[in-house]
């Protein structure tokens, strides 16, 4: 059985729901992370699981 790059993607990286341009454009507005949650229709462990590794490796 062949494994879909799509599955291997999705579980390597779980940030393909947020759309980067949008998040650092709510980042720089100052929205909080349950905000930008919101805004972006994402659970908020992802936003902050973003943030943590936009700080971390910027």
């Amino acid at each position: 059985m062949k494994k879909r790059i799509g599955s291997y993607l999705s579980s390597k990286n779980s940030f393909l729901d947020i759309d980067f341009h949008d998040f650092i454009e709510l980042v720089e507005n100052g929205y909080d992370d349950l905000e930008i949650a919101r805004e972006l229709g994402v659970p908020k462990e992802q936003v902050v699981k973003l943030r943590n590794e936009l700080n971390k490796n910027y």
